[in-house]
């Protein structure tokens, strides 16, 4: 593994203690031998005036810098400096933002730190912290995100796709979570890598007892674990627990819609039950109450460049899995059942119930020991070396 390098993680996340996500795990193993801090995003401008207004002064916090674990420190700057474009406001707040963790990096002795950006908009300090290499991460293909059908959505993905354009020019590695973002991001970075994520297997094989707010719930149980946003199909679970009755669907995540009525006509139904966002610590037991474990994609862009964390965790608890039929899950049709339409995935549901033999969910566990946050941040870490090796001091 890495060691003996200081790095600095530039994440989209809320705060550390958001859905843990691929960056999480590999900063976790990375801390075991190197510095990490771990920068959650700073917020722009027009939030912080709106929150301001609406809550007063108290709103504007200092920042953020403390060590959840041995080894990595979690940051995000001050809110009273946020992120502007517009001059001079925009070049004030910046310069105040790299003083302010220039200052960290000082106090903990990060000297020529690894940059690792994971998202095209998280740039901003690349050539300002005297670093030996960048890295950009991308887990997702992020144009897709303005949806078709939305307002101004081709402006939208035109200006993602210009910026991450230009930090995957800046970029000295660029690692990608699926085979089909590494065709969309080679032609902008020759150094670019395909390296799947992973799962802590021990962590989501262990017997679970069943929760609380799933134990008054009665099966069969089908559930799907993770953020309910648009790359959902709510309509195939609709028409799931509508011809269903006698299953119960667990909704296990935050609701993440950017149209909050677009989940309206599912949680209306008596069968279908949402439980909200756990901690990581809880997910395994909640993976384990289902009879069946879901994967319902629909189809659009972003999920024909997706790479699910919940993929590899599903298969590590053993349970039967169904999917719909995304490109993620090709290379795992011996051991989960992939349909496409709501006929077919009733039957694929009614099948994966009777696959509870000892053999079969040691054949699914086998595939999920095979894919461990471990193996990945092993090959993420060769591939750094060798790189390193290359390049002068």
């Amino acid at each position: 593994m890495l060691s003996g390098q200081n790095i600095v993680c530039f994440a989209p996340d809320l705060s550390w203690n958001h859905l843990w996500r691929n960056r999480h795990q590999i900063m976790t193993r990375l801390a075991r031998r190197n510095k990490i801090i771990f920068v959650e995003p700073t917020p722009y401008l027009r939030p912080v005036i709106q929150q301001t207004k609406q809550e007063g002064l108290r709103t504007l916090r200092h920042s953020v810098f403390y060590n959840p674990m041995p080894n990595l420190w979690v940051y995000r700057s001050a809110n009273a400096w946020p992120i502007s474009g517009k001059a001079p406001l925009g070049n004030i707040t910046f310069a105040l933002r790299k003083w302010q963790l220039r200052r960290a990096l000082a106090r903990l002795d990060m000297k020529r730190p690894i940059l690792w950006v994971f998202r095209y908009d998280l740039g901003e300090m690349i050539g300002h912290l005297h670093e030996k290499l960048v890295i950009y991460h991308a887990v997702d293909e992020y144009s897709a995100y303005a949806l078709a059908g939305e307002k101004n959505a081709e402006t939208h993905r035109q200006r993602i796709r210009q910026m991450e354009q230009d930090i995957l020019g800046r970029a000295d590695l660029v690692f990608v979570s699926s085979a089909s973002l590494l065709q969309t991001k080679r032609p902008y970075n020759e150094n670019a890598y395909f390296v799947p994520n992973g799962v802590n297997y021990e962590h989501f094989a262990a017997p679970q007892q069943l929760p609380a707010d799933v134990a008054a719930i009665p099966g069969p149980r089908i559930g799907y674990v993770g953020s309910i946003n648009e790359k959902i199909d709510l309509s195939l679970l609709a028409a799931i627990a509508r011809h269903r009755p006698d299953w119960r669907l667990l909704m296990i995540g935050p609701a993440l819609f950017k149209k909050p009525d677009a989940i309206d006509a599912l949680r209306a139904l008596p069968n279908v039950h949402f439980l909200g966002r756990k901690q990581v610590t809880e997910l395994p037991a909640y993976m384990h109450a289902c009879d069946v474990c879901l994967m319902p994609y629909a189809h659009n862009a972003w999920t024909d460049n997706i790479n699910p964390l919940k993929l590899y965790e599903y298969l590590a608890t053993g349970r039967p899995i169904v999917s719909t039929n995304i490109p993620a899950v090709q290379d795992f049709r011996d051991v989960i059942h992939i349909a496409d339409n709501e006929d077919a995935f009733i039957r694929a549901i009614v099948r994966a119930m009777a696959e509870t033999s000892a053999e079969a969910i040691a054949r699914r566990q086998r595939i999920a020991r095979q894919n461990t946050w471990e193996q990945r941040v092993e090959t993420l870490s060769s591939i750094i070396q060798a790189h390193l090796a290359d390049e002068p001091d």
